[in-house]
């Protein structure tokens, strides 16, 4: 898994340079991630990706076709390109992911998962977002899940920092609280 994760955030960065020259990095990124997922859509076309007995040019070629369809720009069509013609196809959605982290990187942002109980209005979206930015110093921004396991708040994580303020992790403190005196 580490040798995988290690290609794939080598292709990501070489992606990332590129698109960096021109100014476009979060352009392609956006361009990849939709490729990915138009891809890993269509089981068909994933399918044949994936078939190491498959010709690269053959692969090329339609990652080509899909690539058309998205729109994308060049450069993300011939890396797309490189990478069906390499075999690499199936760690696309970790260069998806590792591409998307030198972006956020580069632009001294992070990104937070959310769960919530219900879902967060644009107002809460707003304060929990900078409420988080001011606690590590970044511009955050929130990937959000609905939870219906949560009585009540919620739960945000950021890399190894996790902040409960759902309502079980306040009944918990409560707990913890009364329990020391």
């Amino acid at each position: 898994m580490k040798r995988r994760e290690a290609t794939a955030k080598r292709y990501a960065r070489a992606l990332y340079l590129l698109a960096r020259e021109s100014g476009r990095e979060e352009a392609a990124g956006r361009e990849l991630q939709a490729a990915c997922d138009t891809i890993f859509a269509h089981r068909e076309l994933s399918d044949f990706l994936l078939r190491p007995w498959i010709k690269g040019e053959a692969k090329r070629a339609a990652i080509g076709a899909v690539a058309e369809r998205i729109p994308c720009s060049a450069l993300v069509k011939n890396f797309l390109g490189l990478l069906a013609a390499r075999g690499r196809g199936d760690h696309l959605s970790e260069i998806a992911r590792a591409h998307r982290d030198l972006v956020d990187e580069g632009l001294g942002r992070v990104r937070a998962q959310v769960r919530s109980a219900v879902p967060l209005t644009d107002a809460d979206r707003r304060a929990l977002a900078g409420r988080l930015g001011r606690a590590v110093g970044k511009q955050v921004v929130l990937e959000e899940a609905v939870d219906s396991a949560l009585l009540g708040g919620f739960v945000a994580q950021i890399g190894s920092l996790v902040l409960d303020g759902s309502l079980h992790g306040q009944l918990a403190r409560l707990r913890e609280r009364l329990v020391r005196g």
